[in-house]
């Protein structure tokens, strides 16, 4: 698995490549992007009364919609998504008989868009709360292995270690489209750097499961159901180039 810049490269949506983009909300307004909704979306914001949470959510929907709109020949606010039973999105309708995979993740002020063709993929990010009960979450949502993994890490890295955890398990339950439905206990990432990058699932079958950036104060994860190679951007200009 490799990952490289975007850059200023234009996305070109296949089966070999997944396009990952940093969004940073605080530099976008969601009021100038709401033409790129749906009706229904529209009433969706109206209902929805922290800023932060509009920006997150007005701003995620224009870049999916922008990106999609070009593989789907329709402009963005005639794109209307479907959801799963477990209230994951997606659209049916095919590109050159592929499948249009995307998922959207955010955490106060930074967001994450995930885009690829024919592989389901999960991504999360989460900003590091060092106030939470590590002890307690892990003892409830982790497996048994990864209690012990956990324990093996000195005190003052265990919050980073358990975050790092966290993306990856929510990356995974995202991908395979279950949600915390799944359980969070019933499989195991590995919280070592450079050591398992899969996860089985309740079937045996490997997902690949690997951490892209760390910035700030954040973690983030990507879980794909085939190997690929992912391209980031975390500039701001080239989300703005996105929405024009």
């Amino acid at each position: 698995m490799n990952i490289y810049n975007l850059n200023n490269n234009e996305i070109d949506l296949s089966t070999k490549n997944i396009y990952v983009l940093l969004l940073n909300f605080s530099m976008l307004n969601y009021q100038d992007y709401m033409t790129y909704l749906s009706d229904d979306e529209i009433q969706r914001v109206d209902n929805i009364n922290n800023k932060i949470k509009k920006n997150q959510f007005v701003i995620s929907r224009a870049i999916v919609k922008k990106l999609l709109s070009k593989y789907l020949s329709k402009i963005p606010n005639q794109i209307e998504f479907s959801y799963n039973k477990h209230g994951k999105p997606f659209v049916p309708e095919k590109y050159n008989n592929h499948s249009l995979e995307f998922n959207i993740s955010h955490s106060d002020i930074y967001g994450l868009i995930a885009i690829t063709l024919d592989n389901k993929i999960g991504v999360d990010i989460q900003r590091v709360n060092h106030d939470i009960n590590i002890d307690s979450l892990s003892e409830r949502f982790f497996s048994e292995d990864e209690k012990e993994q956990l324990m093996k890490f000195d005190k003052n890295k265990r919050a980073d270690v358990f975050h790092n955890c966290w993306v990856k398990k929510e990356s995974f339950i995202k991908a395979i489209g279950s949600g915390v439905a799944y359980g969070l206990d019933n499989f195991s990432v590995s919280l070592e750097e450079n050591h398992r990058n899969y996860v089985l699932d309740l079937k045996n079958k490997k997902w690949y499961c690997y951490k892209l950036i760390e910035f700030e104060n954040y973690k983030t994860a990507l879980t794909m159901e085939t190997k690929s190679n992912i391209f980031l951007s975390y500039k701001e200009n080239y989300i703005s180039n996105i929405l024009h």
